[in-house]
């Protein structure tokens, strides 16, 4: 599934890269990767948002080194409390490469989980949901006490 979807992207975009960040690494048997709270079970996996610079798109690239906590900005109706998972990493944000979300990519790589029978879920943060025109009964919200969505795509089987 996941060399479909990176196979329908490159199609539509030659020379395109999809990165796969996590799929059910464990923390240790039964328990994931944090902020993970259910890649456990070999049905979850995290791909990277695409980028581009002033040269336009740059193939493997992530604004983080590890390609998680590097978040695009726009407004969320989450308060902080706790106990949660969605950290916000504020004091890093600066440190990270200024690369800009590829929005055509992204989009697109978004179409093609949504138009997947084998997917069951996507989330990703909602106001990227309004600025890539993504809305679909798979893509949701994960909810305020999850890990953000707004630095990668999470989906399900």
């Amino acid at each position: 599934m996941l060399e479909d979807t990176a196979e329908e992207v490159a199609k539509r975009f030659p020379g395109t890269k999809t990165l796969l960040l996590d799929a059910n690494f464990p923390f240790f048997n039964g328990f994931p990767l944090l902020p993970h709270l259910s890649h456990d079970d070999g049905e979850k996996a995290d791909l990277a948002f695409y980028y581009r610079d002033e040269n336009g798109y740059l193939p493997g690239a992530t604004r983080s080194p590890i390609g998680y906590f590097a978040f695009e900005d726009g407004p969320t109706e989450c308060s902080k409390s706790w106990p949660s998972l969605r950290w916000d990493f504020g004091f890093v944000q600066p440190v990270w490469r200024s690369y800009e979300l590829d929005t055509e990519r992204t989009r697109t790589v978004m179409q093609v989980l949504s138009a997947d029978a084998r997917v069951g879920k996507i989330f990703i943060e909602p106001h990227l949901v309004s600025r890539l025109g993504v809305a679909h009964n798979k893509v949701r919200f994960q909810g305020c006490r999850a890990a953000r969505h707004d630095d990668h795509i999470h989906f399900q089987m």
